[in-house]
C-alpha cells in the first residue's frame, strides 16, 4: 500500500512525460526519442521538482506484456523503437501517418485489422471515396497504402474529426455527402518514402510515426528470415511459441479483470457465505496456476530457441550492416 502511495505522488511527472512522448516524439528517430524523454526531459522534471519515478519507461507506462505479446504475435518486431510507435499507433489523437520504407507498418497494420475485414485503399483509386464512404459507415479499418506527400484535402474533414450531432446521431461530412459515423471506425496512412517533406499543417492533422528501423531492429528481423531458411520448423515453432504465450497472458488478464468485478459487486450476502463467488475464485486460482506453468515453461523452450538462433545472429547483423550502407 505504501509503494501505491509513492506511485500515485510520481504519476504527475510520469503522466506529463507520457503525454510529452505522445504529443511530440513520432517523427523522430529512436536516438532522439531516447535523449528527449530520458534525457532533456527527465532533466528538467528533477530541476522543476516535479515528483517522477526514476525507473520509469515508456513501454511499461503506457502498455502492457499482454499487449506487447499481442503485437508481437501480429508482426511488430519486438525492439524498443516497435514497442513505442505500437504505442504510438494505439493511442495516438490523430490518425496515424507512417514513414515505413521497410514496410514493417504495412505488415502490421494488415495482421492486425485482418479479422475487422480492413480496407486497403489508395488516393489514385477512382472509386476511393465510395469505399470509404462504406468504412465510416460500417465501422471498418481503412489502410492508405505508400501515399506520396500530398494527401487529398477530401478526407481532411476525417482527419480533422470534424464530426456533429444531428438529431442524436454522429454524423460527418465527406463531400456533398453526409455519412453516419461508427466510432470503429479507424484510418491509418503509410508511405514508402525514408525522410517525407510534410508541410506542417500535415503534422497538425495527422500522427506521424518514424518507422524507420535501427540496425538492431533490422538485425532482429533479418534474423527471423535466415533462420525460417536455414531451420524452417524452428522458426515455426517460435511463432507458434509467440502466439501461445500472447494468449496465455491475454487469458490472464481476463481472469484477473473478472476476479476484480466480481469482488467489486455489491451484494449483502457476506463474503464467506457468498458460493459464486468462491466457486469463481477456485475456478480462477486453478487456471492462472496452469497458465501460470504454461507461461514459464514457455520462457524455457524460448530460452532454447534463442540459443539455437545465436549462431546466425552474425549472418543477420551482416546482412542489416549492407541494408544501411547501401
Amino acid at each position: 500500500m505504501e509503494g501505491l502511495g509513492v506511485d500515485k505522488i510520481k504519476l504527475v511527472g510520469d503522466c506529463l512525460s507520457g503525454s510529452a512522448f505522445l504529443s511530440y516524439c513520432g517523427a523522430f528517430n529512436y536516438e532522439l526519442r531516447q535523449k528527449m524523454v530520458y534525457g532533456k526531459w527527465k532533466e528538467d522534471l528533477r530541476e522543476k521538482n516535479i515528483p517522477n519515478k526514476d525507473d520509469f519507461r515508456l513501454e511499461k507506462f503506457l502498455t502492457n506484456d499482454v499487449e506487447i505479446s499481442r503485437w508481437s504475435a501480429e508482426g511488430l518486431p519486438s525492439d524498443e523503437l516497435s514497442i513505442q510507435n505500437g504505442i504510438l499507433t494505439k493511442n495516438a489523437s490523430r490518425w496515424p501517418l507512417c514513414v515505413d520504407p521497410q514496410l514493417q507498418a504495412v505488415v502490421w497494420i494488415k495482421e492486425k485489422e485482418k479479422k475487422f475485414n480492413l480496407e486497403i485503399l489508395s488516393f489514385n483509386q477512382g472509386d476511393y471515396i465510395k469505399r470509404l464512404e462504406m468504412a465510416i459507415s460500417f465501422g471498418k479499418p481503412v489502410l492508405f497504402e505508400a501515399i506520396d506527400e500530398e494527401i487529398d484535402p477530401m478526407v481532411d474533414p476525417i482527419l480533422e474529426k470534424n464530426i456533429v450531432v444531428q438529431a442524436g446521431v454522429r454524423m460527418i461530412k465527406l463531400g456533398d455527402s453526409n455519412i453516419e459515423y461508427n466510432d470503429e471506425f479507424r484510418m491509418y496512412m503509410t508511405t514508402k518514402i525514408a525522410n517525407p517533406n510534410y508541410p506542417p499543417e500535415t503534422f497538425g492533422k495527422t500522427m506521424i510515426i518514424n518507422f524507420c528501423v535501427t540496425m538492431l531492429g533490422l538485425r532482429d528481423q533479418l534474423l527471423n528470415e535466415v533462420v525460417g531458411f536455414e531451420r524452417p520448423e524452428l522458426e515455426k515453432l517460435r511463432k507458434q511459441l509467440v502466439i501461445e504465450t500472447s494468449q496465455n497472458r491475454a487469458s490472464l488478464k481476463e481472469l484477473e479483470d473478472t476476479l476484480l468485478s466480481e469482488l467489486s459487486k455489491e451484494t449483502d450476502i457476506p463474503l464467506v457465505d457468498n458460493v459464486a463467488l468462491i466457486e469463481t475464485l477456485e475456478t480462477a486460482k486453478s487456471k492462472s496456476v496452469e497458465i501460470g506453468i504454461a507461461i514459464e515453461n514457455a520462457k524455457v523452450t524460448e530460452a532454447d530457441i534463442e540459443q539455437s538462433r545465436e549462431s546466425y545472429k552474425d549472418v543477420a547483423k551482416r546482412a542489416a550492416i549492407l541494408f544501411f550502407a547501401m
